[in-house]
């Protein structure tokens, strides 16, 4: 049986980011001990379905928002309540995002004290005009310095989370940011192609004509360069996004792309079943509300056809650099992967943007760099 995963959301924040489309609260500090009270309400009523009893969990991940605005007691009584509910491997990996201008070196030793023993730090840039571009509410030298008291708190295993192709960034500036997280030598990087959301300020600065974003092919330069500078330094491109040293890939994050059964808590966390994927609604006062009640906060699902589970396990084995697994697709749904989608993989394949690797089918160099429009066309 597959490890699950336990994610937690946080959705408060000190000011919410240009670019952001999570459910996250910004200026609602003094909500946060109600908001803990609830979670525990919500732990307690998964923890007694029998699905969640019989699954052991192997990671933990607080996720937001900024949960480094929790402080370490808080945290801990989130875990010992945790752990003393679900049923959890022996070498459990427990991640904390953590904004660089909200937490200190004395507040890092003590999360890693209760238990914490990843850190992921949301850098997203070194160059002082592309924070104040995101309106992120830390300085170049505060994410410096967070990533410095990161190891000096103990922290052996260290993400550092960046953004690129942003409006108006040029490549150099971007080389330049590089540059600086590889000497800081974290274990793992994350370097995501901004999206441009719908609904967001930086997509109404967009629309009036005050921003420009950059082209489809100033994009893929980018990429480009991202892959072949980080692998030069020694980091893996095993995921679109995600890139780590030997042994440092996040395990977390692993059961997103790999099927397997993951708990959501909180306001707009999501869960997934292995056939059913289900929500919380994503309001403060409703999720309170319902929890106060003694009732789940849940407030939609998708029960997925079998179709959709095919194109899920393919379309997020494809993010990943080893591929698909043709032995785990041909048992999970009773056919050769060659058999599904139309034959529309075997055409992707004569294309050279899929090829056979060992028993995985993965994307080829040209294929990564059209990995959305690729798994578009296996949605059909």
């Amino acid at each position: 049986m597959a490890e699950a995963g336990l994610y937690i959301h946080i959705p408060f924040c000190e000011k919410r980011c240009r670019y952001c489309d999570f459910y996250t609260l910004a200026g609602s500090r003094g909500r946060i001990p109600d908001y803990l009270a609830a979670l525990q309400r919500e732990l307690a009523l998964r923890a007694a379905e029998p699905f969640w009893q019989r699954q052991r969990f192997a990671t933990l991940f607080f996720g937001g928002g900024t949960p480094s605005l929790l402080s370490p007691q808080q945290i801990a009584e989130i875990l010992d309540s945790c752990f003393a509910q679900l049923r959890f491997a022996e070498r459990v990996e427990v991640t904390l995002e953590a904004n660089p201008g909200t937490i200190d070196g004395t507040q890092m030793a003590k999360y890693r004290a209760v238990g914490v023993n990843r850190l992921s730090l949301g850098v997203q840039s070194f160059d002082a005009a592309e924070l104040t571009l995101l309106e992120r509410v830390h300085s170049p030298q505060q994410a410096l310095v967070a990533a410095q008291n990161a190891r000096y708190a103990g922290f052996e295993n260290l993400n550092l989370d960046f953004m690129f192709a942003l409006p108006n960034q040029t490549l150099a500036h971007w080389q330049q940011t590089l540059q600086q997280a590889v000497a800081l030598a974290p274990d793992h990087l994350s370097a995501y192609n901004l999206t441009i959301e719908p609904g967001t300020p930086i997509h109404a600065a967009i629309q009036r004509g005050e921003l420009k974003p950059l082209t489809p092919e100033e994009e893929r330069e980018f990429f480009a360069f991202t892959i072949g500078f980080l692998e030069q330094h020694g980091y893996r491109h095993y995921e679109i996004s995600n890139f780590a040293k030997p042994g440092f890939a996040a395990r977390h994050n692993l059961k997103y792309w790999d099927g397997s059964p993951y708990l959501g808590l909180g306001a707009s966390a999501h869960s997934f079943d292995g056939k059913r994927r289900f929500w919380n609604v994503a309001n403060l006062r409703k999720y309170l509300e319902r929890l106060a009640q003694g009732k789940l906060a849940e407030e939609g699902e998708e029960k997925l056809t079998l179709q959709q589970r095919m194109f899920e396990f393919a379309f997020l084995g494809l993010r990943q650099r080893r591929g698909i697994p043709l032995a785990e697709f041909s048992q999970k749904f009773k056919m050769p992967l060659a058999q599904a989608f139309n034959g529309e993989l075997r055409r992707l394949e004569a294309q050279g943007l899929v090829i056979h690797e060992g028993e995985y089918l993965r994307l080829s160099r040209e294929g990564v760099f059209l990995c959305d429009e690729i798994c578009g066309r296996l949605a059909g």
